[in-house]
Parts: C-alpha cells; structure tokens; sequence
C-alpha cells in the first residue's frame, strides 16, 4: 500500500471538496491540537493535520492497544484514523517491518527507513474516557502574537503598519500589515500577522528556507505560501485564536489551484510542508519565550534572613498546548 499516495489522495480530494476550503481551514474544532491520551505527546508533522482535519471535537487520541492497556474499549464498529512514523531498522528486515501497510523510503548502507500506518481512535470513540479538562490558560493570544513579534525583531525583523495588502519581504527582511482597523476583527489581524511571522522565518539568517530569486507564481512560491498556511494554521490553535473567519479563508483562496498543482505532482510534498511548518511553528515559539522580558532581582534589606526562601520571579509566558 502506498500510504503517501493515500493521504495526499485524501487532502486532494478535501481541496476539491464543494466550496474549496482548506481542510485545515475548520481544523481543531476543540480548540487545541491533537495529542495521544497515553503519552500526552502531541502528534507533529503531517499527524496532525490528518487529525485536524477529522470531524472530532476532542483532541485525545489512543491506539487499540492503549485503550485496552488503560482498561477502555474501542466501541465495536468504530473506524479510527491512519497516521504515520518513520522508523529506522535493519535493512535486511525493512521489507518484512514495512509489511502490507508500510513503505521502505531510503536504504543508507545497512540500515533503511521504513514509513509505516498505525491507527488511532478518538475519545469520542472510546468507552470509559473522562471528560475532557477544560483548557486553562492565563495568556491572552494577543500577548503571544506580541511575543513571537518581538522574538522575531530580536533577530532583526522589522513589522510596519500601512498599506492595503499583508506582505513580507525577504530582501529587507520586513512585514507590511495593513492597519488592525482595517481588517473584520483583531482575530483576522493577529492570524495574519502569524501567516507573515512564518513567512518571515523562512530567512536565510533563521531557518533558510527562503531564496532572493523566488518569484510570485512560481511553483517554488506556491510551496512557500503552502508553508506558512500550515504553520499559521497550528500556531493560530497554539496561541488559542478561533478558526478563521469568512474574510480570511477567501483571502488565501487563490493558492489552492497551485497546492493541488503541487500534491499531484509529488505523493511526497505534503509531507515535506508539513515538517517544515512543523519546524517553523517550535522556531515561532522558541523565539517567542526568548523574547520575554526576564524578572530583575530587587534587593532587599532582609537578604540574608530570606537566603534560604525561594525566590519570586514574574510567570514566563508559556501559553496553554505546548507554546514552550
């Protein structure tokens, strides 16, 4: 079985879905991202966005086996979501580790990496899980949008208001955001400002994923813009914003021709898009908590009466789903 094929065929086809939606567009209708319910792991990469994608409200997910492992039960008749791992073995055993549900994707002298499928169930799907924690978190969005903002001016970012379209530009490695006034809601404008912080760290002097040559329309740019949507679309969920709204999922509309371009010609592309929107949303949030102003000492008359006490320092900024 061709398990890339199968998933990309899968996100083809919601792409060519009636009203042209991204289905990552209404993705976590929980609010949070998808996390295994055994390890409290959250799933990476184009797992997620497989699971984003599914029409549960609950993030948790098991495997059969760990259901049975914390004394639940699959409900008979339930069907769960395919996902992947990659995983190195012996070369000699990668055929029979990959099996009828894997595939062996490189041999390197005598070791192979093998992509195999596995399924998981939802809470939803399960009987005997607890109900859902409701998220706590005491960091409003705007406060992390800030953050990542002043993370990314650290490395010599520059963020300028004005103008009629959002854009980032690589050669002077600045953003032009129209005015918050302008846009439907400060949610629009603070998920648009996330869309151009991943564009922004794709700079050769952070993560290098961007080139000077690149032009607007070339395939090169459609990947791109496919990128930052996936980044933007898991941080958006991360710092606790709602699903984007009417204006924002037309705005970005036009790529989509491009996107389905791109996934037919290569099994292998939302894999890639997927990792590297991965790598920029940790990039976003390591940028993020380095920016946060760190507590000053005060001194104190009673130093050495307090010594042993444990010192008070101001709460980091770590927002709710894993920011940090």
């Amino acid at each position: 079985m061709d398990i890339r094929q199968q998933i990309t065929d899968d996100i083809i086809k919601a792409l060519e879905a009636p009203g042209g939606l991204r289905p990552w567009s209404k993705s976590w209708a929980s609010g949070q991202l998808a996390f295994n319910a055994s390890s409290g792991e959250f799933y990476h990469g184009v797992n997620q966005f497989i699971l984003g994608m599914q029409p549960h409200t609950d993030p948790r997910y098991l495997t059969y086996r760990q259901a049975q492992y914390m004394g639940l039960q699959v409900r008979e008749g339930e069907h769960g979501t395919r996902i992947i791992k990659v995983v190195e073995v012996n070369r000699r055993q990668a055929e029979k580790e990959a099996g009828d549900t894997g595939e062996v994707l490189a041999n390197e002298g005598g070791r192979s990496l093998v992509l195999k499928a596995y399924t998981v169930f939802n809470a939803s799907q399960i009987d005997g899980m607890a109900p859902l924690p409701a998220r706590v978190c005491d960091v409003q969005p705007a406060e992390v949008v800030e953050a990542i903002v002043r993370g990314l001016k650290d490395t010599g970012m520059k963020l300028h208001y004005g103008g009629n379209q959002p854009v980032y530009r690589l050669r002077s490695d600045e953003i032009i955001c129209p005015a918050i006034a302008d846009f439907h809601s400060l949610e629009d404008a603070q998920a648009t400002i996330l869309h151009e912080c991943a564009h922004a760290s794709g700079h050769p002097k952070r993560l290098a994923r961007l080139h000077f040559d690149v032009q607007r329309g070339s395939p090169e740019y459609a990947r791109e813009e496919l990128r930052a949507e996936l980044a933007a679309a898991m941080m958006t969920v991360t710092v606790g914003l709602p699903p984007p709204g009417p204006s924002m999922i037309e705005s970005h509309a036009s790529y989509v021709a491009s996107w389905l371009e791109a996934l037919r010609r290569d099994k292998g592309e939302i894999f890639r898009a997927a990792a590297d929107a991965q790598k920029i949303c940790d990039y976003l949030s390591e940028r993020a908590l380095a920016a946060v102003p760190k507590p000053i000492p005060q001194p104190t008359e009673q130093a050495t009466e307090v010594a042993d006490e444990p010192a008070i320092a101001r709460k980091p900024l770590r927002p709710a789903m894993g920011m940090g």
